[in-house]
């Protein structure tokens, strides 16, 4: 199983960007709206206006190929994770980059607990999935 730690550490700071906002979004109890980053320095955000995974997964997928400037994009969306002991709210983040073979899922843990985020795990790996920076 691969560990977030295997990630080059560009991909970790483009994953990490990507948490940061939606962690902002979460804290501030805006809702969280599924989003890409991507550019060169990850600087252009495109959100996503919809909570279905297929539709969100279909919209990336037309948004990258559109974007012809990117190394590395991150599709980052909110998720419940069921695991051995519980289901879990989860930060998902998909990292893609032109370098690599496949795409990445980590999701990050946590809960609500007095109106703060609590993490309650650093990364999960949900998996790799099919990069769409290739084509």
């Amino acid at each position: 199983m691969m560990e977030y730690t295997d990630l080059t550490s560009s991909l970790q700071a483009a994953a990490t960007k990507a948490e940061n906002i939606a962690i902002e979004q979460i804290q501030s109890q805006r809702d969280f709206e599924p989003f890409i980053l991507s550019g060169d320095s990850l600087d252009v955000m495109q959100r996503i206006k919809t909570r279905d995974m297929d539709e969100i997964l279909d919209i990336a997928e037309e948004l990258l190929s559109a974007s012809d400037d990117s190394e590395t994009a991150v599709l980052a969306y909110k998720d419940s994770i069921t695991l051995n002991d519980g289901t879990f709210d989860a930060i998902v983040c998909q990292i893609y980059n032109v370098e690599e073979d496949n795409g990445y899922s980590f999701g990050l843990l946590y809960q609500i607990v007095n109106d703060n985020i609590r993490f309650l795990n650093k990364h999960v790996f949900l998996g790799k999935v099919r990069n769409l920076l290739i084509f």
